[in-house]
């Protein structure tokens, strides 16, 4: 039933020692249901982002089976950080977990299942708020308009045996697999380059990541079955003010667009689109807009480049994956959720 793949965990974290002791044991229970399900191996990598709360001295104190921890020197961000962990990962299934994620434990064995199609280089999880039934984030629905990928609408499948067939057979598409609870086909996440660091600290790396795979040829899938319970941002939050997230989370949307966006149409449509949103931001003088767009300029050359090799690399357009998602979101027995307010109502009418 599972495809046997070997599964390298790996785990990014900046002074969260106090998750790892509280999440790490799900994880480490996942990857050993996994390993005795499928007879595949496991590791588990800790890449510890330059962290001060002596993470890597607990470890050696309290070892954890099949366990290493990786210490980089400073800190450097997601990207860099998850990058260190993928290069130094041994197996072909690479399952890439927040620090502060508990996991089911058939949660790798559902994942695994998707890797038979070749076609397949990314899964995604379904996952709930820490402790409860209450439905956070599924598979990823997105739209291009008003000149941006707007890429943070979730969806699940509606109840029914007809669900139960697209899920079975792997159908489920996802726009792009979350970084905090995906997994990953090791080889053409190399091929690819991992993240693209210059998307650090944080945020549309994984966006990116998924896009660039879907412009190789590959697609990205929703795997409802593979379940998680997620405590999000707490790194984030403990260490920047939600205006500086704001700020650089719009940053890395900027340059994600202007490295991947190769249709004429909808590159002109996003510049017409920034032009406007630049008049708009001057007439409220929004100062963190103005210093995420000065940030993502400076770093057009290093942009250029990727945005050229990325070209050379891409085996569909834009618009030829708009049309897949479309049709895919058309004829999927699925459920949208345009907000997190509408999830809370949902929850709420339901009690």
């Amino acid at each position: 039933m599972d495809s046997g793949l070997s599964l390298s965990v790996v785990i990014p974290t900046w002074n969260g020692l106090h998750l790892l002791k509280k999440y790490l044991p799900s994880v480490v229970n996942a990857a050993e249901s996994y390993h005795k399900t499928s007879g595949a191996a496991y590791e588990i990598l800790v890449v510890d982002d330059g962290s001060t709360d002596l993470t890597g001295s607990y470890f050696d104190e309290n070892p954890v089976e099949n366990l290493r921890v990786i210490t980089l020197t400073k800190n450097r961000g997601f990207a860099v950080t998850c990058n260190a962990g993928f290069r130094e990962a041994r197996f072909e299934l690479i399952g890439l977990i927040n620090n502060d994620v508990e996991l089911h434990p058939d949660y790798f064995i559902y994942h695994s299942q998707h890797f038979r199609d070749p076609e397949i280089f990314a899964v995604t999880a379904k996952v709930y708020d820490p402790g409860s039934s209450l439905f956070n984030t599924g598979g990823r629905f997105a739209s291009f308009r008003r000149g941006f990928w707007s890429v943070y609408f979730n969806y699940d499948l509606n109840p029914g045996t007809e669900s139960e067939l697209w899920t079975s057979g792997n159908r489920l598409l996802s726009f792009y697999a979350i970084g905090g609870f995906a997994t990953y086909r090791k080889s053409e996440l190399l091929n690819l380059g991992g993240f693209l660091e210059i998307l650090s600290p944080f945020h549309w790396e994984d966006v990116d990541l998924s896009y660039r795979g879907w412009k190789r040829g590959f697609r990205i899938t929703y795997e409802p079955r593979s379940l998680a319970w997620h405590q999000a941002s707490s790194t984030i939050n403990a260490h920047f003010k939600s205006k500086t997230v704001e700020s650089l989370s719009f940053k890395n949307r900027l340059l994600f667009h202007w490295i991947n966006l190769h249709s004429k149409s909808m590159l002109t449509c996003h510049l017409l689109s920034l032009s406007c949103m630049c008049i708009l931001k001057a007439i409220t003088l929004d100062l963190y807009f103005f210093k995420a767009l000065r940030k993502a300029l400076s770093q057009i050359p290093e942009a250029r480049k990727l945005r050229k090799q990325e070209r050379l690399q891409s085996r569909r357009s834009d618009k030829e994956i708009i049309d897949i998602l479309n049709n895919f979101y058309q004829t999927a027995p699925i459920t949208v959720y345009l907000s997190r307010e509408k999830i809370l109502e949902k929850h709420q009418d339901a009690k």
